[in-house]
């Protein structure tokens, strides 16, 4: 059963009042967090400040999810959005108390906040172009799916930490739904393989394969399975090991698989757990025979239909590209954006002629792909973080574009200001996490990293480099590549060990 906004609503006078008490000094930021988490809400480490986290199964935002974006932005003036890699938006830099009239007002959008943080299932990611690319399955409608029983049926449980679930259908992987709590992959015939077990953070695992070949229309049988099995063997003493992927520890993996396998029979043989069979999701649109002169535009599977792809830096768009987004598509059928787990938003079902008025509009988004590098939003604002992961960033940007270096000459770095691995650092080709070198702010570096369907690969730790070096370290690397005339990817896998060679003067 899904939990419905009626049944949310009652709770939220509990949150309202947790927060004019937190925001005027009445409460302690640790109990505050115990309740605000359960909103998708935190305190930002100022203290005077607050964040809601926007909930979207999938990362897509249709029409009227974008206009309550829009008009949030420009009712509350949030100074900063960020785009989150569980294909989420996060609204920063709110006055507190104006928070909870937000989760109010969002669940008539169709977005719920409830359950964003805290000992919760998080948001339910899917291949963001799912129905827009060629695929075996269209998963977006079994994300939303999945989005709606698993925060009913984990609703009023105690379950330990944070459950996530991802879907992907393509080789890309980009959700990482093989090293997550749950994963579904499609298989070319539409069905799923079930992977479970995995997750980033601490001690990093890439996910066990427990079920092959599955009828995606039992998919809440498998939720159940996770969401039992987590609450019977998950780790309720111990906060920093209560996560699905530490169970492997007690259990070993094959009396993880054997006892998943087991609550897999449970589930389909109770009555009470539902099978799906979700609505498409799919445009009826058709181009009008017009053609987009933009290079960025891509084309869909639909005939005559594009895509614009659109990086802000950092993950950080602009508050009000919402609402100017909401307004140049106003008269454009059936137009949705996507927000994908590396933080790019795309703008789907444009014909040509729409797809160059959305191209000019996102014109100042990343231009390579070291620009498209991914970052958490760091300890500016995050109090659990402990680098400024996305100053970093702009720091790192700075240095790129001082060199001239060109596209790919540097790859895409995911960057992470602590061991939470928010940014996803050890599956990049590059990733970066906030650690502490003698005392000095410094970040761990992961190498050879993969995301990519039947290649997964959790990266080499290299070593730690001085934040303040890090500018250094990674032009040290640029130069090298562009005398080779190679592309990092291919550089790099020539010979894996000159890196640590090159930048060994940097690294502890």
């Amino acid at each position: 059963m899904a939990l419905d906004a009626d049944s949310i609503r009652e709770l939220i006078p509990r949150f309202a009042e947790a927060s004019e008490r937190f925001y005027s000094g009445q409460m302690t930021a640790k109990e505050f967090k115990g309740i605000s988490g359960g909103f998708g809400s935190y305190a930002q480490r100022c203290g005077d400040r607050g964040m809601v986290r926007l909930r979207l199964s999938g990362g897509r935002i249709d029409r009227t999810r974008l206009k309550f974006i829009a008009d949030t932005v420009e009712r509350y003036r949030p100074s900063m959005v960020h785009l989150t890699t569980c294909q989420s938006v996060q609204l920063h830099n709110l006055d507190g108390n104006v928070i909870p009239d937000i989760v109010d007002a969002a669940m008539d959008a169709g977005i719920f906040t409830y359950q964003g943080g805290g000992d919760n299932p998080r948001n339910v990611t899917a291949t963001p172009l799912s129905g827009i690319i060629p695929a075996p399955l269209d998963v977006q409608p079994y994300a939303y799916c999945a989005e709606r029983y698993v925060s009913g049926y984990a609703h009023g449980r105690r379950m330990p930490r944070k459950l996530k679930i991802g879907f992907a259908n393509t080789l890309e992987n980009g959700t990482d739904s093989t090293a997550r709590d749950l994963g579904f992959v499609v298989r070319e015939n539409g069905r799923f393989d079930v992977y479970s077990g995995g997750g980033l953070g601490p001690n990093p695992r890439l996910g066990l394969l427990v079920a092959e070949d599955v009828d995606p229309r039992d998919l809440c049988v498998y939720i159940t399975a996770m969401v039992d099995m987590f609450i019977e063997n998950g780790n309720f003493e111990n906060r920093a090991r209560a996560r699905v992927r530490y169970m492997r520890d007690t259990l070993g993996d094959e009396g993880y698989t054997r006892r998943f396998r087991e609550h897999v029979d449970r589930a389909l043989a109770d009555p009470s757990v539902p099978r799906v069979e979700p609505e498409g999701m799919e445009t009826r649109k058709t181009g009008d025979g017009s053609v987009p002169t933009c290079p960025r535009a891509r084309r869909q599977k639909q005939e005559g239909l594009y895509y614009i792809p659109y990086h802000p830096l950092g993950g950080d768009p602009d508050p009000g590209i919402f609402g100017r987004i909401l307004s140049a598509t106003e008269d454009m059928e059936d137009v949705e954006v996507r927000v994908s787990p590396a933080q790019t938003l795309y703008v789907v079902n444009l014909t040509g002629r729409e797809a160059d008025i959305v191209a000019d509009l996102l014109s100042d988004g990343a231009e390579t792909l070291f620009q498209a590098s991914v970052a958490c939003v760091g300890s500016t604002i995050c109090q659990q973080g402990l680098r400024d992961s996305h100053g970093l960033l702009m720091e790192l940007l700075g240095m790129e574009r001082r060199n001239g270096f060109g596209d790919g000459v540097l790859p895409m770095v995911r960057i992470s200001g602590c061991v939470s691995s928010c940014a996803a650092h050890q599956l990049g080709t590059v990733g970066l996490r906030g650690t502490t070198v003698d005392g000095e702010p410094a970040f761990t570096v992961n190498v050879n990293g993969s995301h990519l369907l039947g290649r997964e690969r959790i990266g080499e730790d290299i070593g730690s480099v001085l934040t303040s070096e890090l500018p250094a370290f990674f032009e040290t690397i640029g130069r090298a590549v562009q005398a080779s005339g190679k592309r990092f990817r291919e550089w790099f896998n020539e010979d894996p060990s000159r890196l640590r060679t090159l930048c060994g003067e940097y690294l502890h």
